[in-house]
């Protein structure tokens, strides 16, 4: 699988697991409002909702890698939206890598 798909799902696990977490929040903030503890269901979506954001992160970080060099796209620390158009380490083009 190339980066540029790779790099699609970790970011679609990502987003998916900040807005379940969102909303959960929400939800919770709504039964607080009210006085009522919230349910435990709640906690697992939140807690489901970090795991699929923190996964996708350490996905990225150990699998998204330059298909010619092996060497890896997050360069700094980060974990882009969007793949640059050359390899850090060797320079090939990453554009007609899929």
């Amino acid at each position: 699988m190339g980066p540029h798909k790779l790099l699609k799902i970790c970011n679609g696990f990502f987003f998916g697991g900040l807005g379940l977490t969102a909303v959960i929040y929400l939800i919770g903030e709504s039964y607080q409002w009210r006085g009522n503890d919230v349910p435990v269901f709640l906690w697992i979506a939140a807690g489901v909702g970090l795991l699929s954001m923190i996964g996708s992160v350490l996905a990225a970080f150990l699998k998204v890698r330059c298909p010619y060099c092996d060497a890896s796209l997050m360069s700094g620390g980060r974990v882009p939206t969007s793949l640059p158009h050359f390899c850090p380490d060797c320079g090939k083009t990453l554009d007609d890598c899929d």
